[in-house]
Parts: C-alpha cells; structure tokens; sequence
C-alpha cells in the first residue's frame, strides 16, 4: 500500500506540473475580476469571440462612460524589460531569461475583432500585470498593475452615465461573447501551441484525479 502512495504522489506532482500555466493564468484573470467586482463595474470575462479572420480569446471587456475597455491578463513574475511594439518582453527569473510573446500586440487583434462587431465604439486597452512581475525600466504604455487597474475604472467611471451608442455596443457584444467549451476547443486548436495545451489539461486533471485517488487507497 505505501508503493500504491507513493506512485499517487508523483503522479500527483506530475500532473500539477502540467497544470501549471493553466493554474497560473486562472489566478491572474480571478484577481482581476476581484478588482472589477470591487468597483461595482460591469464586464464580460474569459470570452472568445468570432470575426472574419477566426476566433479571438479576450480575458475581460469592461463598459465605461468613456468606451469598451480591453484587458489583457497576464500573472507574470520576475523583471520584465520591453524592447518595443510588435518585439517581445524579456523576462529574467534568477537567472533564468525568456521572451514572451508581446501582450501589447495581442490587445491590438483584440480591437480589430472589437471594431468588427462593434465599428465607431470608443476603445481603450491595457495590459494587467497580475503577478510579481514588473518592468525594471520603462513601463510600456498602456501596461497596468492591479491597484492602477483600480484607480483607471474609477477615473472612468467618474465620467457620469454610459452613453447609450456605447450601451447599445454593449448589448450586440454579449451574444457574440462565447463561453462554450467546444468554442474553447476550436479557439485552442487554431493557435500555435493550443493542441498541445488542450493535451496537458486532460491529462493534468485525470492524472490529478488518478492520483488522488491512489494516494487515499494507500492511506486506507
């Protein structure tokens, strides 16, 4: 019975290993709806939408006096440095060095989706920094932490009433914001990547589950 434990902790720990970016991601995205739940704001969140060129992942739409916003989560950790539009971020982790995919660039295809469904809409875009991470040089503009998150919505909630071209925007985005899980699939599949990422949460959440499972039959 001990084997039968200690096969269930590694698979335990292998499967949360595969897990890891998806659990990193949900954290970022949760601690920005906390944010736009604490201002009372209203918003769409985790959706995928369609235009003529596919389908687009977009992590939080908010509706302000002031226009749609767009934001972009990422919970990253480490220093961040920017080396310009359309390049990537470097990022340092102890010593470890990535380049990660300009997020900037990905808020740019999400208004060309928006301005599709909804042309002449006002629309604002951020990046929010959700994690540790923060840039050791210039902050890119249009880049946010949580707490100016938090200030930004004020400001533009301040502005008084939404406008009703702007309410009227909102309400022909809701039925094109899809949440669905065979479109979360297909949105998966038509991204560098997505096949793999599709493969490493079944099998991190059934070896999660196996695992558990083992690790009880061996206490028992």
């Amino acid at each position: 019975m001990i084997a039968v434990e200690i096969g269930g902790l590694f698979i335990v720990g292998w499967s949360l290993r595969l897990l890891q970016p998806s659990i990193r991601g949900m954290v970022g995205e949760w601690k920005v709806r906390q944010a736009l739940s604490w201002q009372k704001a209203i918003a769409l969140n985790d959706v995928i939408i369609a235009d003529d060129r596919g389908l687009t992942q977009i992590d939080h739409l908010v509706l302000t006096p002031a226009g749609i916003v767009v934001l972009e989560t990422k919970n990253y950790g480490g220093k961040l440095y920017d080396r310009g539009r359309k390049r990537p971020w470097t990022q340092y982790i102890g010593k470890q060095q990535n380049q990660i995919h300009n997020p900037l660039d990905q808020n740019y295809r999400h208004r060309k989706v928006l301005a599709f469904l909804v042309p002449g809409t006002p629309l604002l875009d951020f990046v929010v920094l959700a994690g540790s991470g923060r840039f050791a040089g210039v902050v890119p503009q249009g880049v946010l932490t949580i707490s100016e998150l938090n200030r930004k919505i004020r400001e533009l909630n301040a502005l008084g009433r939404v406008p009703e071209s702007l309410q009227d925007a909102w309400h022909t985005l809701q039925p094109a914001a899809r949440t669905d899980s065979a479109t979360r699939r297909a949105h998966l599949r038509s991204i560098p990547g997505g096949t793999e990422a599709i493969w490493r949460s079944g099998a991190g959440k059934w070896g999660l589950l196996l695992g558990v499972a083992m690790v009880v039959a061996g206490i028992v």
